[in-house]
């Protein structure tokens, strides 16, 4: 495909999808992200490490446009969302545990 890296040619357009009605993920709908392009694309617009065509197993995909990874999995599990304790709770919690 593309041998230089990093450079968004515009081709990913041809691949950008919309966020599924239904309310489920873009992930679990099978929609991959592109940082360096900025887009969620579909599969199809990826090619693995041997510039061959994506299917359903392949793991590592990259941008047809930019020829960089693309992200396949969420960066954050739904529902982890972590409380950010004061520092002074924090005090108390390790005083507890001492």
């Amino acid at each position: 495909m593309h041998k230089d890296k990093g450079i968004c040619k515009g081709i990913c357009k041809e691949y950008k999808v919309r966020k599924p009605r239904d309310g489920t993920s873009r992930y679990l709908s099978g929609q991959v992200r592109c940082q360096i392009c900025g887009v969620f694309i579909t599969r199809q617009g990826c090619h693995d490490r041997e510039e061959n065509l994506v299917t359903d197993d392949t793991v590592d995909l990259y941008c047809n446009c930019c020829n960089c990874m693309v992200r396949s999995k969420p960066r954050n599990k739904p529902g982890m969302k972590t409380i950010k304790k004061t520092p002074q709770e924090e005090y108390n919690n390790l005083k507890k545990t001492n």
